[in-house]
């Protein structure tokens, strides 16, 4: 079985590429837009309606929150899908990725930052919404914005004003209210070794066979097809192979290699990006995540190793169900680090969104964070290569920047002796405390760093956070007998009693301690958020300052200049449009006197040679020569029959050789259309 490596054609970013310095109303005929009010479950609406005319004719709506000016984002951008830029799968993407994962989106401050309304009870609400802002930049970002100028430049305020919508009020919909802070969901999860004898690195391969193993392969095999035709679930999956789970142990059938590199379902699974697979596989028991292939890769390098995951944008989701494999390293002793550096010549757009992915899930668990710093970042391979020799190998200052906030140590040599502190490269960046692209990320972690710090210093050590427990009322049952016993029985279910009592509170604090968790832990987002906007705002103040100071010199300079100029020449405009008069040339002309004796007059050579002369002299001659140049094409016609040749072979699909044969029945048919 080969590993089947793609799926699509386009990712979101290059479809981002595609748009990007693209005017997407060359491509439309016309359009209109009107704007209305209207209520929607009881939620007051200013909506734009558009209508846009390009090979077909259609009508869109876009709405706008009156209340805090909240957009519809998923009907903005259906005007990309209209205009066949986008596919409703890669806006679903686009939205998974830039906006529901995105921990911009997650909050500067405590107000909400999107709402997801995608399964709405009222259609007309239905999809994602997004702050004014936000909306606008995406407009702009995908130049679309002058179709939707109307929405955002309207006020609120002129809902009452506006003309209603041709539409019926409907009833309030339950449930249906401000949208709340994205909340991010992390699976509580065991030790990173899931009891693995031969940790840091994978389990070696699984020898298995025999018929029951033929049997599961064959199983196999028509999950993934159906699978490739719709999605299946946990219990799709057991049922088909319950005629194997059922007469085999859990140990027999588990990790078996299905392809010479000893690649496994879950690598396969999670290769595909398919995350009801890989968690279908994982909880039945088919595969473990710690099971590494031939070259000891685990599912989640299959998953880096492609662009499937960012494509579909669940990689969110697939990490939590492959997190263990954060921690392990291949047969070369290679980290998740070192792959993803390694393909930046090729994959750099990748290998940037998943290693940003992994960063945000680290930083949800400070013991994470603490560890993945201390085990992974500054691991070294057989070579003694960290990932930070790899970043400057390719030359890549993002992920040097990345490896440097994240405490890659650049004095640290591989077994050549080179380390990365003696790369000019890595000592600019070490110097250059300004990021260098996208440094949001490099905020985020400063902060997460920062709040591990302070922890640490309260506390030495970060202990595990404890899971609630059930607790149970045990009940002892009252047998007749003498006082002795009876006693003994009182005794008993007090105790019972008071070690139920007991595991109440401490649930209660576990509890509690792992709400103060989960607030610090949305702090450090909201804190890294604002040091990052707050930077950007200082660094467009000092923008503006330099700027003013320029405007400032050069009025200062234009205040000079005009100083010097001659009296008799400040008045004094020249129009380029005005015929130029020598005097004493232009009174003999006048009066039909001889000029030749001029020529070799001193003084009206001196003006002959006046700048404004020559200049008037090259502005007749370019003027000349373009004039020559379209007499030229206008006389040679074999260069005009070859265009309309193409434009008539590229609308009729005509071979360009054909189109002479064409022409006269085009013609005729043209003709009777009149």
């Amino acid at each position: 079985m080969d590993s089947p490596i793609h799926i699509g054609d386009l990712t979101t970013n290059s479809i981002q590429h595609k748009l990007d310095g693209t005017h997407l109303s060359t491509t439309i005929r016309s359009y209109t837009s009107t704007l209305h009010s209207t209520v929607y479950s009881s939620i007051k609406l200013i909506q734009l309606t558009l209508n846009l005319s390009v090979d077909h004719d259609v009508e869109l709506i876009v709405l706008r929150r009156v209340q805090d000016s909240f957009v519809n984002v998923s009907q903005l951008l259906d005007i990309l899908i209209q205009l066949r830029y986008f596919s409703s799968e890669q806006l679903k993407n686009f939205l998974s990725n830039e906006v529901l994962d995105n921990i911009e989106y997650y909050g500067t401050s405590d107000s909400p930052q999107y709402l997801d309304w995608r399964d709405n009870d009222e259609a007309a609400l239905r999809g994602v919404w997004v702050p004014y802002d936000k909306a606008v930049s995406l407009a702009l970002k995908f130049d679309i914005y002058e179709l939707v100028k109307k929405l955002f430049l309207v006020d609120v305020h002129e809902f009452e004003n506006l003309p209603k919508a041709n539409k019926r009020v409907l009833d309030e919909v339950n449930g249906v209210g401000s949208p709340v802070k994205k909340q991010k969901v992390v699976k509580e999860e065991v030790r990173y070794d899931l009891n693995n004898p031969n940790y840091p690195m994978t389990l070696p391969p699984k020898e298995t066979s025999g018929e029951i193993i033929n049997e599961l392969k064959v199983k196999l095999g028509e999950i993934f097809k159906r699978d490739d035709q719709q999605e299946l679930t946990v219990q799709d999956v057991k049922n088909t192979l319950e005629p194997i789970l059922s007469k085999s142990s859990p140990d027999e059938i588990s990790d078996v290699q299905l392809d010479p590199k000893g690649q496994t379902s879950l690598h396969f699974a999670a290769t595909l990006a398919s995350v009801n697979l890989v968690t279908a596989f994982i909880e039945l028991g088919i595969n473990s995540p710690i099971r590494g292939n031939s070259l000891g890769e685990s599912p989640l390098i299959s998953t880096i190793q492609v662009t499937n995951s960012m494509e579909k944008g669940n990689f969110s989701e697939l990490l939590t169900k492959l997190y263990p494999d954060i921690w392990l390293f291949d047969n070369n002793k290679c980290s998740v680090l070192h792959h993803l550096t390694a393909q930046l010549d090729k994959k750099a757009e990748s290998s940037k969104f998943y290693t940003k992915k992994i960063i945000e899930y680290l930083i949800h668990n400070d013991k994470h964070l603490f560890d993945f710093r201390k085990n992974i970042v500054n691991a070294q391979d057989v070579e003694g290569n960290t990932a930070l020799h790899v970043a400057v190998e390719k030359e890549n200052k993002w992920f040097i920047k990345l490896l440097l906030e994240l405490g890659a140590d650049i004095t640290l040599a591989n077994k050549l002796g080179v380390s990365p502190s003696d790369f000019e490269i890595v000592k600019e960046l070490v110097k250059d405390s300004e990021d260098v692209e996208d440094g949001q990320v490099f905020e985020l972690i400063r902060t997460a760093i920062e709040f591990l710090n302070k922890r640490l210093e309260i506390n030495s050590s970060l202990p595990e956070l404890e899971q609630p427990t059930t607790t149970t009322t045990t009940t002892i049952k009252e047998e007749p007998g003498n006082s002795s016993a009876k006693i003994f029985q009182s005794i008993q279910q007090l105790l019972s009693n008071t070690n139920t009592e007991y595991e109440t509170i401490l649930n209660s604090k576990r509890e509690q301690i792992k709400t103060l968790d989960k607030v610090l832990h949305d702090a450090t987002i909201i804190t890294a958020n604002n040091k990052f906007i707050t930077k950007k705002i200082k660094s467009k103040l000092v923008q503006l300052d330099n700027l003013k100071l320029q405007i400032a010199n050069i009025t200062d300079k234009l205040a000079v200049a005009k100083q010097e100029l001659p009296e008799d020449n400040e008045d004094h405009e020249y129009n380029a449009e005005e015929p130029f008069i020598i005097k004493p040339l232009y009174d003999r002309l006048l009066n039909n006197e001889p000029v030749d004796d001029l020529r070799d007059n001193p003084e009206l050579l001196s003006q002959l040679e006046t700048p404004i002369l020559k200049a008037r002299v090259n502005a007749y001659k370019q003027v000349n020569e373009k004039l020559e140049q379209e007499l030229a094409a206008l006389v040679d016609y074999n260069e005009l029959t070859s265009k309309f040749k193409k434009v008539v072979s590229i609308c009729t699909g005509v071979d360009i050789n054909e189109v002479d044969e064409l022409l006269d029945g085009l013609l005729e048919a043209v003709e009777g259309q009149q």
